[in-house]
Parts: structure tokens; C-alpha cells; sequence
């Protein structure tokens, strides 16, 4: 019934006496390197032995304990002998859990508990942005009745931030937009003859559509996720804490400002990124189709409607405020670890350009019918 190994005295050896299990030499990388696979099979071929003895054991490491827990079945057998300084390191292993495979079963049940777990995470965001948006108005109406209190500081730093800093990425796109509009429909108008049209379409879906959308979503890419970040790092460092603790309101100090300075903010830059994307649109239509910027710019005071304009500028305010409510509601949420404040984050940008198209689509039914012609 012995099995004992005739290599060097250092290398690993063992013997099954009396039903227990001895353990002799050097159990380390160096010696299990070449083998690992036979002295596993080999041990756990031993592993029903009722009791182990490793107290005549050299040198022990992590693979040699790594092999002999698992052939112990990941646990300790009823009868063990070991040293003591060996004891930490199946302490260890016994504390780590094995990665257990996840297998979801496919089925209706299982689909709609997922379905009603999405839904009650939705309506709880939801709930959670009405009661913010209370208390916002609440510390809105307390600061105009107090106005040593308002923070103008707040409000002025986040429009510097938001405004001048946004500008050439905004150029960039909303340049490209006025082209690539212009350069889709130009051919289709020249093949009917009615190239003064594109006046009329690059003017109503930059103004109308176009400019706020774009505006919105780099907004909320760039600075709805950067006052989530400010806001939830704020609370890892437990400054929100400290805030509260002298009796500063967060939301007043924190959230509020960027509301204020978005709903300033985004209708100027609407402004700005309808100017550049029609003037891209202008350019095109000159080249492409032969009109020039005189009469495109003569033209399209008369084939758009100023409507559209106010419906754009209408627009960058309520999504300005949607971005700053959103990412500040995100932001609140962070709890005191950095996994938390990346997923806030995420979370902040994807139901911030969520919510921008939802209400776009809204309003595109609402006022379908106005502001297209001038009749």
C-alpha cells in the first residue's frame, strides 16, 4: 500500500499507512513544477485516506497547499496534522470562494422578473428625480427670499465651464451636421429641379432639430458626466458629509448652480451651433447647387419660420436643466466606493440622452404641424 516516491530527499513524497495519509519533502513550485498534474491525480486518488499528516513537510508554499486543498475537496479533513506556520496558507484558501458558474434559465418567469426588476429600478429613478426636483424648487424660492444665500459664484464658474470650453467641439459637429445634411438632400432636389428647397430643409431641421439635439448630447457626454464624477467624488471623500455637517445644503450649494447655469448655457449654445451648421449648410449649397450665400441668407428669413428659432432655443433651456437635474440626482447617489461613482456616471449620460429624445420626440408630435410653412 505504499506509494513513496524514490527521487531526491527534498522532492515531494508520500505514503497511505493506517489510513493516514504522510507527507514528506519539499512541496514548493520549484519541486511540483514538472508535475502538477500526476501528484493532483495522485492525491486526489488519496484524498479518501481519513486522516493527513504533513508535519514531517519541509517546505510548504501556495501550489503545494493549492493542490492539497483541492484534493481534500476544498475543505479541511476530519483529521489533520500540520505545522503551524503552514496553517496560514490554508487558512487563506479557505476564505477565497471558488467562481461558480452562472447558468440563467430561459423561460417566461425568469424574463418577466427580470422585466419587473427594470421597471421598479426605472420608476424608483424616477421617483427619486420628482422628490430632487421639489427640493430644488424649495432651496430655489429660499434663495430669492434670502439673496446673500444664492450662489452666484456657483452659477458663474459653471457657465465658464460649460460654455467657452464646449464651443469647438460644438463648431466641429455642428459644421459637419449643416454639411452632411446639405450633401444627402442636394442631389434629389437638383434631380427635380427645386434646389431652392434646401434653404428650407437644412434651415427647419438644423433650427428645429439638429442644433438643440447635438448641443444636448455633447453636453451631457461632457459636462453632465463631469458634475456626476464632482458631485459623487465629493462623496467618497466625504465632503458631502462635512457640508451637511456645518448645515450647507447640498443640493442648494451643488446642484442647484448647475441647473441655473445649463438653462443660461445651452440656449446660447444652440444659437451658436445653428449658426455654424448653417453656415456649412450655406457653403454646400453654393458649391453643390449654385446658390449663393446672399440669397441663401435672404431666402431663409422667408422659408423658415421663426418658430422653429424659438422652438430650438425652447429646447436647449429644457434640456439644460434636464442634463444638470439628471446629473446631480446621479451624482447625490454615489455611495463611498469608486464602483458606485463609475456606474453613476454611466448611468447619469445614458438616461440624460435618454430623456433628451424622449422629450424630442414629444415635442415633434406636439408641434408637427407648425412652424413648416409660412402660410
Amino acid at each position: 500500500m505504499s506509494s513513496a516516491s524514490r527521487e531526491e530527499p527534498s522532492a515531494p513524497s508520500w505514503q497511505l499507512s493506517d489510513g493516514t495519509v504522510h507527507l514528506r519533502g519539499s512541496w514548493t513550485l520549484a519541486q511540483l513544477s514538472r508535475r502538477v498534474r500526476a501528484v493532483q491525480q495522485e492525491l486526489q486518488r488519496l484524498g479518501a485516506g481519513k486522516a493527513w499528516n504533513l508535519e514531517r513537510i519541509d517546505k510548504l508554499d501556495n501550489l503545494g497547499a493549492l493542490l492539497l486543498w483541492r484534493s481534500w475537496g476544498r475543505q479541511f479533513p476530519a483529521h489533520l496534522q500540520l505545522r503551524e506556520q503552514h496553517r496560514p496558507l490554508f487558512d487563506r484558501l479557505q476564505q477565497v470562494q471558488p467562481l461558480q458558474p452562472t447558468h440563467r434559465r430561459l423561460g417566461l418567469f425568469p424574463l418577466l422578473d427580470q422585466l419587473g426588476a427594470h421597471i421598479a429600478s426605472v420608476l424608483g429613478d424616477l421617483w427619486g428625480l420628482f422628490l430632487l426636483w421639489g427640493n430644488l424648487l424649495q432651496d430655489f424660492f429660499a434663495a430669492l427670499r434670502h439673496p446673500s444665500h444664492f450662489p452666484y459664484r456657483e452659477i458663474s464658474a459653471t457657465i465658464v465651464k460649460t460654455g467657452p470650453d464646449s464651443l469647438p467641439i460644438l463648431t466641429l459637429i455642428g459644421f459637419l451636421i449643416g454639411i452632411v445634411i446639405t450633401y444627402q438632400s442636394a442631389p434629389t432636389l437638383a434631380s427635380y429641379g427645386a434646389n431652392i428647397y434646401i434653404i428650407s430643409i437644412g434651415g427647419i431641421s438644423i433650427l428645429r432639430e439638429f442644433g438643440p439635439m447635438i448641443g444636448a448630447i455633447i453636453i451631457a457626454g461632457r459636462s453632465g458626466s463631469a458634475f456626476t464624477a464632482q458631485i459623487g467624488a465629493m462623496r467618497v471623500t466625504q465632503e458631502l458629509d462635512a457640508l451637511q455637517t456645518f448645515g450647507v445644503s447640498p443640493v442648494q450649494r451643488l446642484v442647484l448652480p448647475k441647473v441655473i447655469a445649463l438653462a443660461v448655457t445651452m440656449p446660447l449654445l444652440v444659437i451658436w451651433t445653428d449658426l455654424v451648421g448653417l453656415f456649412g449648410s450655406m457653403l454646400v449649397a453654393n458649391f453643390s447647387l449654385g446658390i449663393s450665400p446672399d440669397f441663401f441668407l435672404r431666402e431663409l428669413p422667408i422659408m423658415v419660420p421663426a418658430f422653429n428659432f424659438w422652438l430650438g432655443i425652447i429646447k436647449g433651456v429644457l434640456y439644460g436643466i434636464l442634463i444638470a437635474w439628471v446629473s446631480g440626482y446621479h451624482g447625490l447617489r454615489v455611495k463611498a466606493n469608486t464602483n458606485s461613482l463609475s456606474r453613476e456616471t454611466t448611468n447619469s449620460v445614458v438616461l440624460s440622452i435618454t430623456l433628451v429624445i424622449v422629450i424630442d420626440a414629444i415635442l415633434a408630435i406636439i408641434f408637427a404641424d407648425v412652424g413648416l410653412s409660412t402660410t
